[in-house]
């Protein structure tokens, strides 16, 4: 479980930053998507984080 949510967590970050980057087009991502994202952080699933 673990591994699958640092996985999620690392490709959501990616939607947001590659954009900026030129990977990917923007996409929008809901505030309360991202909270999730935030909250999921704080509790240590960044295995997956890109680094920016």
């Amino acid at each position: 479980m673990d591994r699958v949510i640092n996985s999620m967590v690392g490709d959501l970050q990616r939607i947001r930053v590659y954009p900026e980057k030129g990977f990917q087009i923007p996409m929008e991502i809901p505030d309360e998507v991202w909270a999730a994202f935030e909250k999921l952080v704080d509790w240590g699933f960044t295995n997956h984080l890109a680094k920016v």
